[in-house]
């Protein structure tokens, strides 16, 4: 992280939760919200899970300003997968019965934000993040990019329907993938998690260290240029 001190980063994001996740590592990036309208197609993708990566590219590629390019830009999309199947070591997912997979975003609205809450109600669902750095490069097109997908596992108790409601009535989550803040009340919703805490909350922190490391390790330039 010493190398990042002294560079121009760029968080292609207003999430307060992305901001305090890179502060907590010692990052306080420039903000520049994408202005991307996030309006792909997840039918198109033949891997669901790289629907967030196309996503966080597109907000990433829009803030390398060609003329005052920052050293590093930082973008990131979260989505939520319904009736993920729960982690099993011993068992082939061949054998597990086939479940159709919604994509959740943000709510439109209460009644949506119930909807999603009620369907994830008792199940396990999936939440994914694509990450993805832009950083200066000498050759066209004057920018590369990495990218990194993390995904967590996420399991719903069976709430009573009333306590979905008062939580819906709260009026948390209405900003959130899927409808929920599990660093928020929402916590109360939900029974456990596999995977990386941080990824729920909206920013895979460690992944994303470990992306800076694999550039240091495989790109001469970066962060040099």
């Amino acid at each position: 992280m010493t190398k990042l001190k002294g560079k121009r980063i760029v968080l292609a994001s207003a999430s307060l939760r992305r901001q305090a996740l890179l502060a907590a590592i010692g990052l306080t990036p420039e903000i520049i919200p994408s202005t991307f309208k996030e309006d792909l197609v997840p039918e198109d993708f033949e891997n669901i899970h790289e629907y967030t990566v196309a996503t966080a590219n597109h907000k990433g590629v829009e803030r390398q300003d060609p003329e005052n390019p920052p050293d590093l830009v930082i973008a990131a999309d979260t989505v939520v997968l319904t009736h993920a199947q729960p982690s099993a070591d011993n068992i082939s997912y061949s054998l597990l019965p086939e479940t159709k997979q919604d994509l959740l975003e943000k709510p439109q609205s209460k009644e949506d934000q119930k909807r999603m809450l009620l369907d994830l109600n008792g199940n396990v669902c999936q939440v994914v993040t694509g990450v993805v750095i832009v950083y200066p490069i000498l050759t066209s097109p004057g920018y590369g990019t990495k990218a990194i997908d993390e995904r967590t596992l996420v399991h719903f108790a069976d709430n009573e329907p009333s306590l979905i409601h008062a939580y819906v009535e709260n009026g948390e989550g209405i900003d959130r993938a899927g409808g929920f803040a599990i660093q928020g009340h929402g916590s109360i919703l939900i029974r456990k998690i596999d995977g990386d805490y941080n990824n729920v909350v909206g920013f895979p922190v460690a992944s994303f260290i470990k992306l800076l490391e694999l550039c240091l390790e495989e790109e001469t330039d970066f962060l040099e240029i």
